[in-house]
């Protein structure tokens, strides 16, 4: 397709792009070791995938190469094989597109290698060669343009366009990807990006992938203050989550996305399309939502796959310590039937914790608060280690519950920091996650460990508490950890829910924390199903919100989280009085906990608005 010919149809129309492909073929054929590998293996089945968005009105369906380059299929064994697999990638979508009832185009899909920065760097030519080689036989088959996506590192997504440049003369769309912070994992803003690729011979420029859609309006809204070609831009579904062995995203409503497109078109936007997680039923309403909106023609206004290894009982080699029965004080205070509050934090990302031991005094001197529980990595984030900061705390005086993922150690690391936390940090509770997958954190390009899931840590815990490493060796002494396990009473396969709960009682498992729930129906419905009674104590999650739009993100974006639609109502009516809105309906449901008992509950935990620590002592 010629340049001009591609910017005259920027300038009359908003063009709908696909969605996710990954996801929908795992749903179709299960899991595989390489995505573009299924050009060859299964291509019906890649055909279905591009036959479902055109159905559902996308103008432009992604070839289905998105890590067809040498780096990444030599990680396979197939480094040869980059000819053929993109050229069966055009081919298919080419078959598709002619059976297509409306006219269509046909993007060449080009990924990043995954070269982790500072780590593993390729040579300059060599990086050069490998998008030169890709883009060619996505060319030679017969792409109408090319979709350059998902870079995180501006200097590698310049090297992929001077190597198409260097012999196509086809339109070029090139985006970014961006994190919540509304940076790139180096550190780059939309205008800095938009600075170095103002000279290049791109037709379109845009961010797409890692966040949903109301955390990318910012970016495209700092795109458009400065940006003077088209923007395109193609969100997640939300926040993925580690399920089993697969990696789930939210099922965000079409209805969001239709109002995100809304929104995204004034901003500028004249390629609007989903990532991972979304759906044909996205597509589907961005597509309708676009049909009615008029522009100003004249103006031209505006995965390597995680795996999971099982755990086998070892052999018993030396006798263990009798189970015993938990001395943390937070154990003692809920086997006495007090009511327990703690407040969540987050740990610092500096090599400081001066301010947040302030912070946390203050909190508890309240004398509101029983203790801490310290987030461990969240979203993937690069902080301070939870159970080391947690021992910081313990040294003030003050109680923990830190977060153990097992996304980022093995199980000897996990072991290691466990007895080290126990031995040095005075640590005596712990709650045992599994954590969020490393693709929306930091480093999207390294892979998670997850050799155990919780319920593993869970086991592992059981057994330090009866003095031997999981191997069966003694360890001259044991340690009495009260171990905590997350339960979800609003997960979306509530039986998987309710099987995975039992299996961490079974293990071991003391007492749980809910995720965060808006309304004791939501614990009611889940107790119901659990057979009436908690097995064991729960501390329920309570978030009091501050805005309209952040509870219609929570609600739309977050794996595990509901908000119930007559609570995005009222806080929608309170306008600017949201946040007041917002603490009201948290102290509603603190008061119902507070009579719970009978229903299982033990306590609270209580996450403060923007790391406000101080703030969620106004829910008392």
């Amino acid at each position: 397709m010629r340049i001009e010919a591609f910017n005259e149809r920027l300038r009359d129309s908003i063009l709908v792009v696909d969605g996710a492909m990954g996801s929908l073929l795992y749903e179709s054929i299960g899991p595989q070791r390489c995505v573009d590998e299924l050009n060859s293996l299964v291509p019906d089945a890649v055909f279905s995938v591009h036959q479902r968005y055109l159905d559902a009105g996308a103008h432009i369906i992604e070839t289905n190469t998105f890590g067809a380059n040498r780096h990444k299929l030599g990680l396979f064994g197939m480094a040869e094989r980059v000819a053929e697999l993109n050229h069966r990638g055009v081919k298919i979508a080419r078959e598709a597109r002619e059976a297509a009832k409306h006219e269509v185009l046909i993007a060449g899909s080009i990924g990043p290698l995954g070269i982790v920065q500072h780590v593993r760097e390729l040579p300059d030519e060599e990086i050069f060669a490998i998008f030169k080689e890709q883009a060619g036989a996505l060319e030679e088959r017969g792409v109408d343009l090319f979709m350059l996506e998902t870079f995180s590192d501006v200097e590698e997504l310049l090297a992929a366009i001077d190597a198409i440049r260097s012999f196509s003369r086809l339109p070029i769309v090139a985006q970014m990807t961006y994190s919540d912070e509304g940076t790139t994992f180096g550190g780059t803003r939309p205008q800095d990006s938009w600075a170095k690729l103002k000279d290049k011979n791109i037709q379109a420029i845009g961010a797409n992938c890692t966040i949903g859609p109301q955390l990318l309006l910012p970016v495209l809204r700092e795109l458009a203050s400065c940006a003077a070609l088209p923007l395109c831009v193609m969100p997640n579904a939300g926040f993925p989550k580690r399920v089993g062995d697969r990696i789930v995203y939210p099922r965000s409503s079409p209805e969001y996305f239709a109002l995100f497109a809304q929104e995204a078109a004034e901003l500028g936007a004249r390629l609007i399309g989903g990532c991972c997680g979304t759906t044909p039923e996205h597509i589907h309403a961005i597509a309708q939502a676009v049909k009615k909106i008029h522009l100003d023609k004249a103006s031209g206004a505006k995965p390597m796959k995680a795996r999971s290894i099982e755990i086998f009982e070892p052999a018993e080699r030396f006798r263990r310590v009798a189970t015993r029965e938990p001395d943390s004080k937070l154990w003692k205070k809920i086997q006495a039937e007090k009511f327990v509050v703690s407040v969540e934090i987050d740990p610092p990302k500096g090599v400081t914790v001066e301010r947040i031991v302030e912070q946390t005094g203050r909190v508890m001197a309240s004398g509101q608060v029983d203790s801490i529980d310290i987030n461990s990595g969240t979203l993937a984030r690069v902080g301070m280690d939870a159970m080391v900061l947690a021992g910081a705390l313990e040294a003030h005086g003050f109680e923990t519950i830190p977060h153990l993922t097992t996304r980022d150690s093995n199980i000897i690391g996990l072991q290691a920091m466990l007895l080290g936390a126990w031995a040095v940090g005075g640590v005596r509770n712990v709650l045992a996650i599994t954590g969020d997958p490393p693709s929306l954190g930091d480093h999207p390009e390294t892979s998670g460990v997850y050799e155990v899931d919780s319920i593993g840590l869970v086991k592992v815990l059981a057994r330090l508490n009866q003095g031997t490493d999981w191997a069966g060796k003694s360890l001259g002494g044991a340690t009495n950890y009260t171990i905590g396990v997350a339960v979800n009473p609003v997960a979306e396969d509530i039986d998987e829910e309710l099987r995975r709960f039992q299996e961490k009682i079974e293990a071991g498992a003391h007492f749980a924390m809910t995720q965060p729930i808006f309304d004791p129906q939501h614990w009611n419905t889940f107790l119901k199903r659990l057979g009436g009674k908690s097995p064991v104590p729960v501390i329920v999650g309570l978030w009091p919100l501050t805005s309209y739009k952040q509870a219609l993100r929570l609600n739309n974006e977050v794996p595990g989280i509901v908000i119930p639609e007559p609570t995005l109502r009222e806080m929608e009516k309170a306008g600017d009085a949201a946040r007041d809105r917002g603490f009201v309906l948290a102290r509603r449901m603190l008061d119902w906990a507070r009579t719970a008992r009978t229903e299982g509950i033990a306590g609270a935990y209580l996450i403060p608005p923007f790391k406000r620590y101080e703030e969620i002592l106004e829910i008392f």
